[in-house]
């Protein structure tokens, strides 16, 4: 039976208002009362200044002209940038406010230097929501530079600390740079091969970790065709050789810089190379002329679309960076694109905010520990990494246990009570992600699981007449009374003149019942065939990861199985088993064994155990047999 709510309150958007107001303004008046006796004390002269280092601010654009102060000289920028983040997004804002302020500071004080400067620092200041020091340190200066031909160039020098701006926002900060060179009149770079070539040797003398280290023909591309040349200051002990003393690689006072350039290898590596589909974004929106070349590598990796008759591989291409910087003693959880790994879910839970993802507590307590709340995890996709967060609605490890028997565990209180018998993890469980992680790293998705939700939303859409509502209470043979309100589709009761909130807790209501429903094979085939529906787990397998080549001896196997009240039983076919031999490396390569992938382990497991392994039937040893109690059918 369902709980039906006879009503629901209204939603007092007012009241709620009101109370979020009178909050924040208690919290400002408590903050203002402490101000006021750090103030108090400050003014005694026992500390090293006599005003408080951190300034109040009430958000972003506030934030940002104070900690700009020194660089802005008076220009009031916090009205205008706060106008620009009501229309639009902060990296786009960042582009326009620090156009905005260079054309504002050199109409005002006639220096372009200053003004692109102070532009530049702003834009990073909005990148980094200005809690950083990236806009402070992490350019060093801004200088404008000749090309061999006499015409002017706009020169950035990175420092160490703009790798804490992160990768996109070194790459916008350069595009920033573009920007308003262009709009204050000042020329483009034109390398010389020199320079060109001592970025390539710097590549190649940087020894501290990228996450991406480009080949020197790749460098040579962004180098040539960036209209901003991407400068920086000494950071490293190695000195350059072959390009030691270089033109426009030099310091303010005029001497060379021939040590390597930290700076220089972080904005190339990490923020060009490697963040350059955010880059396209905004310079095809913007219709950014120059920026051409990094297109090729915001498609690096990517197969040239043909025609749109053509044939479409459905294959997930398998995205190994993460595997690049493993470091040693640190669990993997899954190779690129096999699996065993987590599995892709699309979902958010109470926990998971940006860049983070859910998992089940089995799956935590099954990695040994390694992950826990908040822990980061390296991923394949869409972004670099996530932080884990627990979610009990998504599904947790699949196991082997010490008796042969394959399970899916759901619950901690039931992971308890089979830990010790626990030989292998055969599967990690399901990984949640939203959609606004494709999206924000502007990654193609990436098909997920077919799962109860989508099944639950599929059949929802389909019963959208009281007769077919009808109908699927024969197939579950309960009554109209035992089902939610409403029509499925929309949670309607009659017609009109309904309350729009009434309509959508019944549609939500029904959405639950059918997520959460218990269903036979029976009842789930005669739904599948009267509304249109997919077969829903668990009887609908993991089909796509079994091997073609093996169905055929698989065939084979199942010849001898027999049908009982007990589920199906296959002969023989956990004879040879033993949880010893899953510590066994066999180096030998038998023919047979050759076609088929190593993780499915069928030299350790057999064809028939291996095979249900793969497809995630769960079942169990019994005097040689296996025997799968249910959802073979």
């Amino acid at each position: 039976m369902v709980e039906q709510r006879e009503s629901v309150s209204e939603y007092d958007s007012d009241r709620l208002s009101s109370e979020v107001e009178s909050y924040q303004g208690w919290l400002d008046l408590r903050t203002q009362e402490v101000y006021d006796i750090a103030l108090q004390a400050k003014a005694k002269g026992l500390d090293f200044s006599t005003e408080i280092e951190i300034p109040r601010a009430a958000d972003l654009a506030s934030r940002t002209e104070k900690l700009l102060e020194e660089y802005l000289k008076g220009l009031e920028i916090e009205d205008t940038l706060r106008a620009i983040l009501l229309k639009t997004d902060r990296e786009s804002a960042s582009i326009q406010i620090a156009v905005s302020v260079a054309k504002r500071m050199y109409e005002r004080d006639g220096d372009l230097r200053e003004a692109i400067d102070c532009g530049l620092r702003v834009g990073l200041a909005v990148l980094t929501e200005a809690v950083l020091v990236a806009p402070l340190d992490g350019i060093g200066a801004v200088r404008i530079l000749n090309n061999s031909d006499g015409s002017e160039f706009l020169s950035i020098d990175f420092c160490g600390p703009i790798r804490a701006a992160g990768g996109t926002a070194q790459a916008l900060c350069v595009l920033i740079g573009d920007m308003i060179r262009r709009e204050l009149g000042l020329g483009r770079y034109n390398p010389s091969t020199r320079e060109v070539e001592r970025v390539k040797e710097e590549f190649g003398l940087y020894r501290v970790g990228l996450q991406y280290k480009p080949p020197p023909e790749e460098v040579e591309v962004i180098v040539r065709a960036c209209p901003v040349m991407v400068n920086g200051e000494e950071t490293e002990k190695q000195e350059c050789a072959g390009f030691k003393e270089v033109k426009n690689i030099q310091n303010e006072n005029g001497s060379f810089r021939t040590r390597v350039r930290g700076g220089v290898m972080l904005v190339i590596g990490e923020g060009l190379c490697l963040k350059a589909p955010k880059i396209v974004k905004h310079t095809e929106r913007m219709e950014i002329p120059g920026w051409e070349f990094i297109s090729q590598f915001a498609s690096k990796g990517k197969s040239d679309e043909g025609e749109s008759d053509s044939f479409k591989s459905r294959q997930i291409p398998e995205i190994s960076r993460y595997m690049d910087d493993v470091i040693a003693g640190r669990p993997i959880f899954g190779e690129p694109g096999e699996p065993g790994g987590f599995r892709l879910r699309y979902g958010r839970s109470r926990a998971t905010g940006l860049a983070a993802a859910g998992l089940n507590p089995v799956s935590m307590e099954a990695a040994g520990g390694f992950l826990s709340v908040g822990t980061q995890m390296k991923i394949e996709r869409p972004g670099k990494a996530c932080a884990v967060t627990p979610c009990t609605d998504i599904e947790g490890p699949m196991v082997v246990l010490d008796d042969g028997e394959f399970r899916r565990v759901h619950t901690l209180d039931e992971w308890k009570l089979i830990r010790e018998r626990v030989v292998s993890v055969w599967d990690n469980g399901e990984i949640l992600m939203g959609f606004g992680e494709f999206l924000e790293n502007n990654k193609n998705l990436v098909p997920s699981a077919y799962n109860r939700d989508w099944w639950a939303a599929d059949l929802l859409d389909s019963l959208d007449h009281p007769q077919k509502v009808s109908t699927f209470a024969e197939i579950m043979g309960v009554g109209l009374d035992a089902l939610p309100k409403g029509l499925p589709f929309n949670g309607a009761i009659n017609r009109g003149g309904e309350d729009a909130l009434e309509r959508e807790w019944r549609k939500r209501e029904w959405y639950l019942f059918l997520r959460d429903v218990d269903l036979t094979w029976q009842q789930s085939k005669r739904i599948s065939e009267a509304f249109g529906t997919a077969v829903p787990p668990p009887w609908n397998l993991w089909w796509s990861d079994l091997p073609i080549s093996i169905t055929k001896p698989l065939i084979q196997e199942l010849t001898g199985s027999e049908i009982e009240e007990s589920g199906l039983r296959i002969s023989g076919a956990s004879r040879d088993w033993s949880p010893g031999s899953l510590q066994v490396v066999d180096s030998t390569h038998e023919p047979d064994f050759d076609n088929w992938p190593s993780w499915m382990s069928v030299r350790n497991h057999g064809i028939v155990k291996s095979c249900l392994l793969t497809l995630g039937l769960q079942h169990y040893h019994e005097a040689g047999d296996i025997v799968i109690s249910s959802n073979w059918e």
